[in-house]
């Protein structure tokens, strides 16, 4: 999305309107990452991930058919074949891989490391453009937040090899990065184009069409004696928190706030995690997890200014 202003037009209480909804939005994710590990560790990653993308494409669905006051398939149809061929691209990298590794990933790590690894998701963007779509450049003054951001999630991942079980899941995280950062590099000019809530809903749908092997898989690999009604509840909270209330927040900010404004708020994620996670017992709150959600947030704030 390009870097605009905000409106002239938008008054002081509008804005306050954008901070408020970035405000829920950090509050909506941090809390995903915190209470979605009970449904990572509950379910199969098959059966969650494909839970999950069959019933978000299926709110999807709904609300199109809603908005547009007809049929989704009508209104697909007549869309020309290069934006469809993007739409399920992004399908394909957002929601088929991306929330597939990071529902694996989130099974075997901490919500906190999770949100570390996610807050890198601008660098990983950055470095994107830079060796591969060729349109960023390289300055020294972006190399000093780099080096912190990335020293905050060695650090997080040093705690988690030597003070817990968790490990690989983390490897599992930084692809879903990858992925999510391919997907953001694709994604501006349909976003644009069709609009955000359009895009997404039909990305979202396409998602659900891609994830059908997966949900089968998942269902026979299933054990549906380890799922209590907590793991349901996180289940349901991934899908009308993390799918559906984080991407209306978000894109109901931009529209009173600039791309690096909201991101000042993504980039507190970390921070926000972090502290929910201690205080319902799930982590510890311990100086190096704090120091690499300091140093990652901060790094990244400081690299997007």
């Amino acid at each position: 999305m390009p870097a605009t202003l905000t409106s002239p037009s938008t008054t002081r209480a509008e804005t306050w309107k954008g901070h408020f909804a970035l405000i829920g939005q950090t509050l909506i994710i941090s809390l995903g990452y915190v209470f979605g590990r009970k449904a990572a560790q509950a379910f199969d990653p098959l059966a969650l991930t494909g839970l999950r993308a069959l019933f978000s494409g299926l709110i999807y669905m709904g609300l199109l058919a809603f908005i547009q006051r007809g049929s989704p398939l009508a209104a697909w149809q007549a869309l020309s074949r290069p934006i469809r061929q993007r739409l399920l691209l992004l399908a394909a990298l957002g929601i088929f891989f991306n929330q597939l590794l990071f529902n694996w990933g989130l099974r075997y790590t901490t919500a906190t490391t999770t949100a570390i690894i996610y807050a890198l998701t601008p660098s990983v963007v950055f470095f994107l453009g830079l060796w591969i779509f060729r349109r960023e450049k390289l300055l020294w003054s972006k190399a000093l937040p780099l080096l912190m951001a990335y020293a905050g999630v060695i650090l997080a991942l040093w705690h988690n090899f030597l003070h817990t079980s968790y490990g690989w899941g983390s490897l599992l995280l930084g692809f879903a990065v990858i992925f999510w950062g391919f997907y953001l590099n694709y994604s501006p000019r349909i976003m644009a184009k069709l609009g955000a809530f359009q895009a997404t809903g039909y990305i979202m749908v396409l998602g659900a069409l891609l994830h059908l092997p997966t949900l089968l898989a998942g269902l026979w690999r299933q054990d549906w004696s380890q799922i209590s009604p907590e793991s349901w509840m996180s289940l349901l909270y991934l899908i009308l928190g993390m799918s559906i209330a984080a991407y209306s927040l978000l894109n109901y900010g931009l529209r009173f706030l600039t791309p690096t404004q909201a991101a000042l708020y993504i980039n507190m994620q970390p921070i926000a995690t972090l502290l929910i996670a201690a205080l319902i017992g799930q982590e510890p709150l311990s100086w190096q997890l704090l120091v690499a959600a300091l140093l990652t947030s901060g790094g990244m704030i400081l690299f997007r200014r």
